[in-house]
Formats: structure tokens, sequence, C-alpha cells
């Protein structure tokens, strides 16, 4: 290894990495896990460490040695490994991508230069890829990420030792076709698996069965989530139909696959990734991502050579990703995200592998942050306000809107009428009964929201229209704490206050927020029911945060506006 190849980029990783591996090799040693995905990637993060170190971490081989240990006795006789979701070829192919990993990892060394123990942890990891080999020539999957995973543990399997029934088994799985949608988001939409499984095992296939087309479907993902990256180091999650909908998603997994592509000279966005992956670094890495990265760079050297120039950014940017329905745009220190694109209207559920987060609007100026809006209207408890959709009605300009409905049903016709009063069982569309639902006469009630919202030169306005027979409503503002939040009146505790008057002010530091609004003054506690699907379980779906309410009544328009100053 030349160490002189991109100093500042194998600093950024050494670091993190020496951290990470000094508590587990620690004389007190870290906490005993039974997860087989730790184990895996505790040995790598080790061996990964002794290789670049030595002799500084002459201890870690041992610490490997016996975590392959523990990980061949986790293995069950069908050569997969448990967990959350069983025997599961998938989350078994995680750790085998690891094994395979570290193996190539360990084969980097001389023969001469490796201790007895090094090579018997090589002798361990060979058992256990061959013990796991026949049941993921077999296994099945359960979500979308799952198959490219397993592909790529396969690919690993079959560089190490070459079996035909393994590229025919990858063909089937490529086949499907590469889940990509038109906006360069995957079907899941999700940063977190795009990062840790998709653009990764994509690649790896790519690499190992020298697959060139599989390079395509990561080069678009990039370069969208290029336009999702914030300065904070955050990349927008709300889209997701994962568990990262939910969640700040910090983008250092991205690291290593926009420098693979930035570094391959036929790559037309390369100046791009190139910038991508210097701001990624300069935000930094976690111990993990430090050790996988490191891995890389040791089997294969050219991943750790310079970059070449990077792009520069632009000041403004508006970016549209229409089939996520998801809108950002980019304006120095501040950041706007619209989104309508949930899955309620065409699956009126809340579940997993749904985009379901009623956050419809963000902003950032600076390090005060508007971190969700939601609306919340009292009617049928259908739950708050989510959009159907994202129309872009200019630059800047956007379209959010929806209409639910809710009935009162009558008596059934004489036709569908039944002595024993046995009905089947239907959904209604709140709540499940044995009364025949389709069949009867309704009375129907509807709820139409429209959120116009616009992008100003200083924040954002929203133009909100809701119409419905007259009901209550809560618009709720919450902030990322951390800040102070002025012009409003306490109601249930000092992050959950009301907006009595017509302005309202959030500040971090010099970052200040403006709140305005043209709605009627209303002291009204904020009703924020999240719907039957989480009531009768006894949950909730709150933001976190400082919050905010604007209350009123139905039918109602009126104005917000959220400005932002330095």
């Amino acid at each position: 290894m030349d160490r002189g190849m991109d100093h500042d980029f194998l600093a950024a990783l050494t670091g993190p990495l020496a951290d990470r591996t000094a508590r587990l090799a620690s004389p007190e040693g870290p906490p005993h896990t039974t997860r087989h995905r730790a184990l895996a990637s505790d040995a790598k993060a080790l061996v990964a460490a002794w290789v670049w170190e030595r002799p500084e971490a002459s201890g870690h081989v041992t610490v490997a040695l016996q975590r392959a240990l523990n990980l061949r006795e986790l293995q069950g006789k069908d050569g997969l490994f448990g967990g959350d979701n069983l025997a599961s070829p998938p989350d078994s192919s995680f750790t085998m991508n690891d094994v395979c990993l570290l193996t190539e990892l360990i084969d980097t060394v001389a023969p001469e230069r490796q201790p007895a123990e090094l090579a018997d942890l090589r002798a361990v990891l060979t058992d256990i890829r061959e013990a796991a080999t026949p049941a993921l020539l077999v296994g099945g999957v359960h979500t979308p990420n799952h198959r490219w995973e397993l592909c790529a543990a396969l690919a690993r399997l079959h560089r190490l030792a070459p079996d035909p029934r393994i590229p025919e088994r990858i063909d089937a799985w490529l086949a499907e076709g590469i889940d990509l949608q038109p906006d360069g988001m995957y079907s899941e939409r999700s940063p977190l698996y795009a990062a840790h499984v998709t653009n990764p095992s994509l690649l790896a296939i790519a690499d190992v069965l020298d697959r060139d087309e599989l390079r395509e479907p990561v080069r678009r993902n990039l370069s969208a989530f290029a336009a999702l990256y914030d300065a904070d180091g955050c990349l927008e999650s709300v889209h997701s139909r994962r568990q990262d909908q939910r969640a700040r998603f910090f983008g250092d997994r991205f690291l290593m696959p926009y420098r693979a592509l930035a570094l391959r000279a036929d790559e037309p966005e390369r100046a791009l990734f190139a910038r991508m992956a210097r701001t990624v670094q300069e935000h930094g890495v976690d111990g993990e991502t430090a050790a996988d990265a490191l891995t890389a760079v040791l089997i294969d050297p050219a991943l750790a050579e310079p970059l070449p120039s990077p792009s520069r950014p632009a000041e403004c940017t508006e970016s549209v990703f229409a089939t996520s329905g998801l809108a950002q745009l980019h304006d120095g220190a501040r950041t706007l995200t619209v989104y309508g694109g949930g899955d309620i209207a065409t699956t009126p559920r809340i579940g997993s592998g749904l985009a379901t987060n009623p956050t419809f609007l963000r902003l950032r100026q600076g390090a005060a942050v508007l971190e969700s809006v939601r609306l919340y209207v009292d009617f049928f408890s259908l739950g708050p306000f989510r959009a159907e959709g994202l129309e872009r009605l200019g630059p800047g300009k956007y379209r959010l809107a929806s209409d639910r409905s809710a009935s009162f049903y009558q008596p059934l016709p004489p036709s569908a009428r039944r002595a024993d009063g046995a009905y089947p069982l239907g959904d209604e569309g709140r709540f499940h009964a044995a009364m025949d639902f389709a069949a009867r006469p309704a009375d129907t009630h509807h709820l139409t929201v429209t959120a116009e919202v616009t992008a100003t030169a200083t924040g954002v306005r929203v133009d909100f229209d809701l119409d419905s027979t007259p009901t209550t409503y809560a618009l709720e503002l919450a902030f990322r704490p951390g800040g102070t939040l002025t012009g409003t009146t306490v109601t249930a505790g000092p992050d959950r206050c009301v907006i009595g008057g017509p302005e309202a002010t959030y500040t971090v530091g010099s970052d200040v927020l403006r709140v305005a609004h043209t709605a009627p003054a209303c002291d009204r506690e904020p009703s924020t029911d999240p719907g039957e699907q989480f009531g009768y379980l006894g949950a909730s779906d709150t933001a976190p945060g400082v919050k905010a309410y604007i209350t009123g009544t139905t039918p109602a328009r009126f104005t917000l506006t959220v400005d932002g100053t330095v």
C-alpha cells in the first residue's frame, strides 16, 4: 500500500477505525454478542486494523479469531444464521459478504508474514463459507434490496470458490430487473438501504462478474442523492418507504460508492462524484464505515488513488423527484423540502414498506431547523393530512392536495338483508365490522385539503384551503431542539405551544426562523390524533422537537410564511 496516495482520505478512515478496534480489543473486552452480523463485522474491522497498523495492532488477530469461532457456533445445520428473521438467507448474506471480504483481506498478506492465528482464522472462515453456500444458492428473500445483497454474497463466494451454479442463480435474480425509479430512487426510496445495501451490492456484482451495466443504476442513484445531501451531512429520507422515513440519515455510507465511480475514467459524472466523496469525507465517518472502506482499499488499492478535480456546487438548486413526490431547494445556508409522495392514497394503511410520513415540509436556515410541518384535522380519526402527490406549478412552486372521505351508512336494501344477521366482516376504511358496508347506501362526508407551497427569497409561503364539515384543525410546526421559541402561549409544557398571535420566532444562535400566519386568532388546545390505525393500538406518530401550533376551525383559508435570516 502506498500511503502517499490520498493522505487525507486514509487519515479520515484510520482514526475512527482505531477508536473502534481499541474498544473491541480492550482487556475488558466488548459486551458479549450473539448477533452474527456484528461478529463478522467486528472480525473484519480487527483484521483490517492489523493489516494496516501492525505491529501496533498485534493483538487484534487473536480477538478476531475468537469472533470467528463464535460466529461458526451460531451457524445452523443448514448453513444459515438465526435472528429476527429466523434462518434468513438474505440476513445471512450480510454476514457472508463480510466473511468473504475478510478472507480476501487475509489473502492480501503474504503467507510468510501471516501469524499462525491468521491462518487459523482463514480456515474457520472457509468452513463457514462452505456451509453457507448451498443455502444461499436456493434461498429466498423478502425485501427488494435483499436480492442484491444475496447476489453480492454469491458473487464473492464464487470468486473465492468458483461454482458454475452461482452465476446462473445470480442471473435469475438480475433477470427481474433492477428496481430503479425514473427519478433515480430505488423502489424502497431509502437512503439507508441504497447506501448500505443496493449500491455496494450492485458494484460488487459488477466487479466480480464483469457486469458493467450494473454500474448504471448506481450512477443514477448516486446522482439523485447528491441533490439531497444537506450542509449538515444528512440526506433527506422523508420519502423513504422504510424505517428511515422518520429518522435523520447521515450519509457517510455513500463515501465509497461515490469514490469508486469518481475514480473510473469513463464515468461521465466523475467530477460530481469526486465532489460528493470529498463532501462526505469532510463530514466524517463512523468506525463501521471506516472499517469497510479500509478493507476495500486494502483489497483494491486503486480505491485510495487521488480523486479527479471536483465540480463546483451551484449556489441555488431545485431538484424534483417526481416518482417519489419530493422536491428540494438549496440556497446557501437554506434548504427547503416539500413532500407529497406517500402511499396512503393507493394503499390506505400504515405498514412496513409503505411511505406514510405525514411531514410535508421542512426548512433549514443554518442551525435553525423547522424539522417537520404537519396538518391535523379532526375528521373521523383518519389521521393527519397526507398529500396524494406533488404537482410542480412552476419554479419553486408546488401543490399538495388530498380528498378523504368517511360515511354514515343507511339500512341494507331488502335484497341484501339476512335473517340471521351474519354479514361479511369488512373494512370500512377506518375500522372493520360485520355489516356488509359495500351493500349499504351511504351518506359521505369529504375533507379536502390543498396546500400551495411557494419558495420565497427568504423562506417559504404556504396557502392552505381546508374544506369539510365544520371541525377543528391544528397545523404543527416541529423545530429541531437547541433553540428558543418565542411568541407562543405555553399549553401542555415548554415543548408544546400554541401560536396565539400572528407571529412567532425560533432562534438558534444567530440563525432565526420567523413564523407568520393569517389564520384567525385561536388559543384552542391542539388535537393531534394520529389516526385510527395508531390510536387503536395505543400508539402515536409524533414528530420530535419543539412544537408550535396554529389552531382553528374548518372550513378555513389561511397563509403560513416562514422566513429565515442569519
